[in-house]
């Protein structure tokens, strides 16, 4: 789309192998002049039998340098794992992480795409390099979740600090750490207290990793929390490559301990955070849980926490939005402005994260879900891995 004039330049096929589904995608840097757009076919996890390679399940590039022979077009592709998929890129080389939400067999791998026709497997990563060797029921991977441990990576990026690409895998509460630039990567793997969760996010710099969890919780989903916990943050030294935060998440603020047993609050689910221009504070998206039982709860808090000292982290005062179930939040204007989709109100609220209040409320259509602010820092049109200048 052009977004001058809202009007359609192209149409591309997501796959040429059968991929179905696309769903998550990304622009790679900029490397020798060329940049791919990143379109990652999830297929259906449930036509695939647990430990067959998938039909339906690829990674597209398509050319996106105006002026090349190939400007807009499919140049290459491979098949990946079972179910979700997200990438981390290197900052140096042509390479990237891709999780499989769904396989045990290859839970992440490594490819080189210097030859975007010809895309090759460097390193697969099955669950028993992260402890799941199958000895005991805990130290089963089972993509059912029924046999053992889903481990459902889920949430990347890369460290501007060290090169080192990061995935969270949900399941287990491990954040990995791959040295996507060796010749040969190897994985590290941190274990946290937490598990579930949609992201993990590098602060400015990127020597420290933010990783939000929903669980401990004071109910629901392994419980195991204080009072008014709906989870906590987690944070990664990536420079030391140790854990070095661990703060609950309390629905309110640092001082909360009205207990959220029997009200719909219970229900909330951290999601997506953003951070102000100079990473001081941190904003935490607040969706909810799913099942039956939280069918109608609903929430209309943004969570704020003080990260001048990443390893202590203080919960602040929220900022009150409107209510909302599905959540995300995008940071505009170098982190001034923070844009938060309440699905269920049908609206957009503005927060100035100076004065940490709603400036205003946008009317959208129904159920507004998912965000992008196209700008060098945010969105789309930030590559994921160095940062590269784009006009706006």
């Amino acid at each position: 789309m052009n977004l001058k004039d809202g009007k359609e330049i192209a149409r591309i096929p997501a796959s040429s192998l059968g991929g179905t589904r696309p769903v998550h995608s990304y622009l790679s840097p900029v490397m020798g002049g060329r940049q791919f757009y990143v379109v990652l076919n999830d297929g259906v996890e449930a036509n695939t039998p647990v430990g067959e390679a998938p039909k339906d399940s690829s990674l597209t590039l398509i050319d996106v340098v105006p002026g090349s022979a190939t400007y807009l077009k499919p140049i290459g592709e491979v098949r990946l794992g079972r179910g979700h998929h997200k990438v981390a890129f290197s900052n140096t080389r042509a390479r990237m992480v891709v999780s499989n939400i769904g396989d045990c067999k290859d839970v992440l791998s490594v490819y080189d795409f210097a030859n975007p026709a010809d895309i090759k497997l460097v390193k697969s990563f099955p669950a028993k390099d992260f402890g799941f060797d199958g000895s005991t029921a805990m130290k089963t991977c089972d993509e059912t979740g029924k046999a053992g441990l889903r481990l459902g990576p889920h949430g990347v990026g890369t460290s501007a600090a060290t090169g080192d690409a990061f995935h969270f895998i949900t399941g287990s509460g491990q954040v990995a750490l791959i040295d996507i630039d060796s010749d040969m990567p190897t994985l590290r793997n941190i274990q946290t207290a937490g598990t579930g969760g949609s992201t993990a996010k590098d602060m400015p710099g990127g020597r420290f990793i933010v990783v939000p969890q929903r669980t401990p919780r004071e109910v629901q989903d392994r419980a195991g929390g204080i009072g008014c916990q709906i989870g906590q943050i987690a944070v990664i030294d990536a420079v030391n490559r140790q854990l070095v935060a661990q703060t609950p998440m309390l629905y309110g603020d640092g001082t909360c301990s009205t207990s959220l047993v029997g009200k719909p609050e219970a229900a909330a689910n951290p999601s997506y955070v953003g951070f102000n221009k100079d990473g001081s504070r941190m904003f935490v998206a607040l969706g909810t849980l799913g099942g039956a039982q939280n069918a109608s709860a609903t929430v209309d808090l943004t969570l704020v926490f003080d990260m001048s000292n990443p390893r202590q982290p203080r919960q602040l005062a929220p900022i009150k939005t409107e209510p909302r179930q599905a959540s995300d939040i995008v940071m505009a204007n170098g982190g001034r402005l923070a844009f938060i989709p309440n699905s269920v109100a049908g609206t957009v609220s503005v927060v100035d994260t100076e004065s940490m209040k709603v400036v205003q409320s946008i009317k959208t259509v129904a159920g507004p879900h998912r965000l992008s602010a196209f700008s060098p820092t945010s969105g789309p049109s930030k590559p994921v891995g160095p940062a590269t200048p784009v006009t706006n």
